[in-house]
């Protein structure tokens, strides 16, 4: 209520009251205001005072909402940058895979008169491809009596370099040994794929003209994964005859053509053929002439080696005095090498006695 009610006795006490008896006191009240405006709800303010709840023990309001996103949002973005980097971390540290292939080019081996193109490849080991042609166009013909029966057996080295030039890769091939020569192998024949002895694969190309314009050679090379991802350059040598070499050789083998054709049409002379032998020889000997014309040279045990006409002109001094006592090695398809105690150098020849 507003006003407060106050009691007190209504009036002083008589001094004796009637027959000589004190009188009771009569009650009376006086309604004294309050400070403030008089107003009902501050009787009840107590209640709503007691029916509010307490933010601090009911949480989950709509005022709390706004804080607790506020406290996920750190947590989501933890959780999402956690998952970016279990993403991201394998796909950075997986090494990249070298390129299937890399073409490195092409290179020229001046002495022989030869070009080379040269395209290694990764197939899980590393592997080559070599195209051999002739510079020039009228080399051919000596080009191709040489890929059809070398005078000597054939190696190609190939080289292979990173960036700075360090050689990182190289290989050896060892051209198939020719086969014994007859005369019924077909130009066909000559086309077919042949193995080396390390397992590489020799083929003739032919032009458009018939010629073999082209020796391809294909195999294995022994470099890691990382020599490979870092090759930059490449050059390659050969002890392919030079031009000069590749026509006497051409030269050689017309005059061995002309003599099959004479012989067989009756003519006189025994025919001279490169000989195939059951197993390899060696021994020693003695080289007591030579015939320039034909480019040979025969020995007292009555042997004859095919040198070729250039091999005979450019000999060094030494083997140019007769009697010479030499050493001679020929393997089975009649090719022999020619060594002799007071020479640094060799000969190259066939058997053909």
């Amino acid at each position: 209520m507003s006003n407060v009610v106050q009691i007190r006795p209504n009036g002083p006490e008589p001094e004796g009251g009637s027959q000589g008896q004190a009188s009771e006191p009569v009650a009376d009240y006086h309604v004294v205001p309050t400070a403030g405006p008089a107003d009902k709800e501050d009787l009840f303010a107590y209640r709503a005072a007691m029916a509010a709840p307490d933010p601090a023990a009911e949480p989950g309001t709509e005022e709390d909402k706004p804080k607790r996103m506020q406290r996920l949002v750190p947590i989501a973005l933890i959780l999402a940058l956690a998952a970016l980097v279990v993403l991201v971390i394998p796909m950075v540290i997986k090494p990249k895979p070298p390129a299937q292939y890399i073409d490195m080019g092409n290179r020229r081996f001046d002495p022989a008169g030869l070009g080379g193109r040269l395209i290694v490849r990764w197939e899980g080991s590393a592997a080559y491809q070599l195209y051999l042609d002739p510079l020039d166009q009228e080399q051919v013909a000596g080009f191709q009596a040489v890929a059809e029966n070398p005078p000597h057996p054939l190696t190609v080295d190939i080289r292979l370099r990173d960036s700075s030039g360090v050689v990182t890769c190289q290989k050896k091939i060892l051209f198939p040994a020719p086969a014994s020569p007859t005369t019924d192998v077909t130009p066909a024949q000559t086309l077919m794929p042949r193995a080396t002895p390390s397992g590489d694969t020799v083929q003739n190309v032919a032009g458009g003209d018939g010629q073999i314009a082209e020796i391809t050679l294909s195999g294995g090379l022994p470099c890691s994964l990382k020599a490979y991802k870092s090759l930059a350059s490449w050059d390659f040598s050969t002890n392919f005859p030079d031009v000069d070499g590749q026509e006497d050789w051409l030269r050689h083998e017309n005059g061995l053509a002309r003599g099959q054709r004479t012989n067989a049409a009756g003519g006189r002379g025994a025919l001279l053929q490169v000989q195939h032998l059951a197993t390899p020889i060696e021994g020693d000997d003695v080289i007591v002439a030579d015939n320039p014309s034909r480019g040979t040279i025969e020995t007292s045990g009555g042997r004859i080696f095919q040198v070729g006409a250039r091999g005979l002109r450019t000999r060094a001094p030494e083997w140019q005095i007769f009697p010479a006592a030499i050493h001679f090695r020929c393997d089975k398809n009649g090719t022999c090498v020619l060594t002799r105690s007071n020479s640094l150098s060799t000969l190259q020849a066939r058997l053909m006695r």
